[in-house]
């Protein structure tokens, strides 16, 4: 679906890669009780730092975007541990609650915050109004029926609008930050502004407009980097494309 014009071999490449990634990403998350800032700072490696700061400077809060990229658990945890400041990272509990729990507490060994997915919009809210982080994962299907069908991969998909939402109406600044990992096993986080200054108005239309924004950001990352997207995810579960 998303990548037709490749033949099999370079797919069951991919496919391959991607489960490498995986059992990287297991160890180094067992790990992460012992990563102290000394270590992180010899592979871990932070681009455009300088506009995470501007952001915050408009008091209006910090919406991180991002994916199931590279290693995403260690991208929020060297943030809170190299710059000394606190993540509030939305994430979805694990089925097994022994799994869920050990997970969040290595989680927040660095100072970050977890909130449940399912908790209400006012947590959010509460964060940004303290002029906070709030950390989004935007690349798992959304709900059929509460979400908006935005463009990924020349497909409309049910795709989570509230990070649209929440900055269109509160001002929230923007964010998409995401980690990739070279062949030396060090980490290069790119941080880039997503801007919306065109679209200041709250109406379904410019939700619809900010949310296809932040899917094209990630769907060019996943191009640039396929063998370091968890590809696993039911993505296209719910599709709506125009006949």
């Amino acid at each position: 679906m998303c990548f037709p014009e490749k033949d099999e071999k370079w797919k069951q490449d991919i496919l391959k890669k991607c489960y490498i990634n995986l059992g990287i990403n297991l160890f180094e998350i067992l790990y992460l009780p012992r990563m102290r800032k000394e270590l992180l700072d010899t592979f871990i490696s932070f681009e455009q730092h300088h506009l995470i700061v501007e952001s915050l400077k408009k008091g209006n809060g910090v919406f991180f975007i991002s994916g199931h990229l590279s290693n995403w658990e260690i991208t929020a945890f060297s943030y809170a541990k190299i710059f000394r400041g606190k993540l509030n990272v939305l994430a979805k509990p694990q089925s097994n609650k022994f799994v869920d729990e050990k997970l969040n507490h290595y989680r927040e060994l660095s100072g970050n915050e977890i909130i449940p997915t399912g908790a209400t919009i006012r947590n959010v809210f509460e964060k940004i109004l303290r002029n906070e982080i709030v950390c989004f994962l935007v690349d798992q299907s959304a709900h059929p029926v509460y979400s908006v069908y935005a463009d990924f991969f020349g497909h409309k998909v049910a795709t989570f609008s509230g990070p649209a939402k929440m900055a269109l109406k509160y001002k929230t600044e923007l964010i998409f930050a995401y980690s990739v990992r070279n062949q030396n096993y060090k980490y290069f986080i790119s941080v880039e502004k997503i801007n919306y200054d065109d679209i200041q108005e709250y109406n379904d239309g410019n939700i619809k407009i900010l949310t296809e924004r932040i899917n094209k950001k990630l769907e060019k990352v996943i191009r640039e980097n396929p063998d370091q997207w968890l590809w696993f995810h039911r993505r296209f579960k719910h599709i709506k494309d125009e006949k």
